[in-house]
């Protein structure tokens, strides 16, 4: 695959290969994040996510970038320490060291095709890896693809909340 590293892993035939987001992949990442904006279910707009929420990813270490052989960005997700804000809401089951997933986004010429399972799946295990105990996200409730998604990953639905203009779904699973 060109531009792999060794920390990039083959996530099964077809499905691509995940890798840590470098520096260099911020305007690249931006550019899927902003094709998205309008799609059925996206709450993005012209402001969020911005540069600015790319480039913290980057810098955390908690962005992933999915890529097909040829190099070409397929997808990019975010799990990483919850976000002080998802972290004060009130739904979560107690836990020792949760992540939060975030930002997942695949190219819209590839949807439906399994790569967002395959990116979750593997943030999943990579989170365990890292010692986190459970993964949390907010899903709008209008967004049934990724709902859907959610639900056969095995997370729960355990409540509901409104932030930054949006009606969200609190999502939870144990991790390992």
């Amino acid at each position: 695959m060109s531009g792999s590293t060794n920390n990039s892993r083959c996530l099964g035939p077809g499905l691509g290969w995940m890798a840590p987001a470098r520096e260099a992949d911020a305007g690249e990442v931006l550019a899927l994040y902003r094709s998205l904006i309008g799609t059925p279910g996206a709450t993005w707009n012209e402001y969020y996510p911005g540069p600015e929420d790319v480039a913290a990813d980057i810098a955390r270490g908690s962005l992933w970038c999915l890529r097909g052989e040829d190099g070409t960005l397929w997808g990019a997700a975010s799990a990483g320490e919850d976000d002080a804000d998802i972290r004060a809401l009130d739904c979560w089951t107690p836990a020792q060291s949760s992540c939060e997933l975030s930002r997942v986004g695949v190219r819209q010429s590839l949807q439906g095709k399994g790569l967002a399972g395959a990116m979750v799946r593997f943030l999943m295990e990579e989170s365990a890896r890292q010692g986190r105990d459970w993964m949390r996200l907010l899903v709008s409730r209008d967004n049934p693809g990724a709902l859907r998604v959610y639900q056969r990953m095995g997370f729960t639905d355990v409540g509901s909340c409104e932030m930054y203009g949006v009606c969200w779904r609190c999502q939870e699973k144990r991790l390992g």
